[in-house]
């Protein structure tokens, strides 16, 4: 991004706040919302496409059939109205309901399945796990659960 702004192209690289465990802490970190993507304003007829491809960092264009493929600019326009007062996108956490299954995503229980009891703020939840075959609760990281992947 920074090497093709350089060059006075107009890019947009949409970015997000995801939560990762590391060492046993959770930590925020910003990363792309499109991992190894990012936008480039171009116009077909006026602008000089030859520095794109021999920019450091620039693995190519999204291309069919050989062709560049513009993306519709209600898209950008979207994704910017979408971010928040940090330009972050505005991601919608799950709206758990009581008796709902999920799956823990990470963590030392990531893989299992498990049903949401209740938030317990801060970032916490109350779920119910099938251990050994004994139901027993925990209490985990909103951002350890995710959908079933069947869902």
């Amino acid at each position: 991004m920074e090497n093709l702004s350089r060059q006075d192209f107009e890019v947009y690289l949409p970015l997000i706040e995801i939560l990762k465990r590391r060492a046993g802490e959770i930590t925020a970190r910003v990363e792309p919302f499109f991992p190894r993507y990012l936008f480039i304003k171009l116009d077909k007829t006026s602008d000089n496409w030859a520095p794109i491809r021999s920019t450091r960092g620039v693995s190519g264009l999204v291309k069919f059939q050989g062709v560049p493929k513009a993306v519709p600019d209600l898209l950008i326009e979207s994704l910017r109205a979408n971010e928040d007062s940090r330009q972050l996108q505005n991601l919608q956490r799950p709206k758990w309901q009581a008796g709902d299954n999920v799956e823990i995503e990470s963590g030392p229980f990531a893989g299992y399945s498990c049903i949401f009891e209740e938030s317990r703020g801060e970032g916490r939840v109350s779920v119910l796990m099938d251990i050994i075959g004994k139901e027993t609760r925990a209490t985990l990281q909103y951002a350890d659960l995710q959908l079933p992947k069947f869902a």
